[in-house]
């Protein structure tokens, strides 16, 4: 037989410490839950944006090697640049123009840029360097190949947190630290670049692209 409900009817203190006890349990799961689904996709978010870093710099120097001419520039005193296309590992050596904490690993001439429906006044042609400042590797372009005070350069940063910056050219069967080419001379493009650096987090990274000289 069913107890009747009284004025005294109830859950006792052990009851209710026990119910209390069992929510806080199943809260403190919940928010380790969270939290660690949280911290799971900042590290997802983080590894994709790695990956679309990496495929941007093989993407811009496959497209840049690729599209490579030997054309003379003049820089913004009017001269001739006395090399249209150098690469060198320890950084090429700028006598004019302003002075900047970095090493610059390439600098070229290349076609392709777009122009639809011819709008702006310009060549499909421009100027393209590769440089290490700090611990980023950076990718500047200068609007016209032909420059003047006025020519504007624009950068962006490639990778961050980067050390132990490599750049090699292949010329035959040797690969080499250092190439300059100018106009007229015997020396032609090299057949591939290959860039190597070690990559916070990533380890050894490398690349290699071919040139128009190593197209046949």
């Amino acid at each position: 037989m069913d107890r009747p409900v009284t004025a005294q009817s109830g859950f006792s203190l052990i009851e209710v410490l026990v119910s209390v006890f069992i929510f806080a349990v199943i809260g403190a799961i919940s928010v380790a839950l969270m939290s660690a689904s949280l911290t799971a996709q900042d590290v997802n978010r983080a590894a994709l944006d790695r990956m679309a870093a990496l495929d941007r710099v093989r993407t811009l120097l496959r497209e840049d090697a690729g599209q490579i001419v030997l054309r003379p520039v003049r820089d913004a005193d009017g001269y001739p640049e006395r090399e249209i296309f150098a690469a060198d590992n320890d950084g090429l050596v700028r006598t004019g123009g302003p002075v900047r904490n970095e090493r610059i690993l390439l600098s070229f001439t290349r076609r392709g840029r777009a122009n639809p429906g011819l709008l702006r006044e310009r060549s499909s042609l421009l100027h393209v360097e590769y440089l290490v400042r700090g611990e980023a590797l950076i990718r500047r372009v200068r609007a016209y190949p032909d420059a003047t005070d006025l020519t504007p350069d624009s950068e962006i940063v490639l990778l961050d947190a980067i050390r132990d910056v490599e750049l090699d050219v292949l010329l035959g069967a040797a690969w080499s630290r250092r190439l300059l080419v100018r106009a007229g001379g015997e020396v032609g493009l090299p057949s591939a670049i290959r860039l190597r650096y070690d990559w916070d987090g990533m380890g050894e990274m490398e690349h290699v692209v071919l040139t128009p000289g190593g197209v046949r």
